[in-house]
């Protein structure tokens, strides 16, 4: 397998990842835990902001995986002569732009709780 393929590939499974590990987050079926989850002082301290910040971390993770998959499917089907680290920059970006942006607002949303 290529490079060309080989890496969306990886992407394409990370993103699947991402939205399989947001599911039960979003759904509220995750118990405070120091594994899994947003896990700060305030969410492991009372369970209904535990829940609370949860269900907003397992949604933007779902949109980040989906996005993240997107974009790998994009990349395997629209540009298979384009540059592989130009195009490997991009999944990073997309998959850390996704992260960040998770965090951000699971912070943003349980400093106001």
């Amino acid at each position: 397998m290529s490079e060309r393929v080989g890496l969306p590939l990886v992407f394409v499974a990370v993103g699947v990842l991402f939205v399989a590990l947001g599911i039960p987050l979003w759904r509220g079926r995750v118990r405070p835990n120091f594994w899994y989850g947003c896990r700060t002082r305030k969410t492991l301290s009372d369970e209904r902001v535990w829940y609370a910040v949860n269900r907003v971390t397992g949604r933007d993770l779902i949109i980040a995986g989906a996005a993240i998959t997107a974009c790998a499917l994009c990349v395997l089907l629209f540009a298979r002569d384009a540059n592989t680290t130009a195009t490997s920059v991009v999944m990073l970006c997309v998959t850390l732009g996704g992260v960040g942006a998770m965090a951000f607002h699971s912070l943003k949303v349980s400093s106001r709780m």
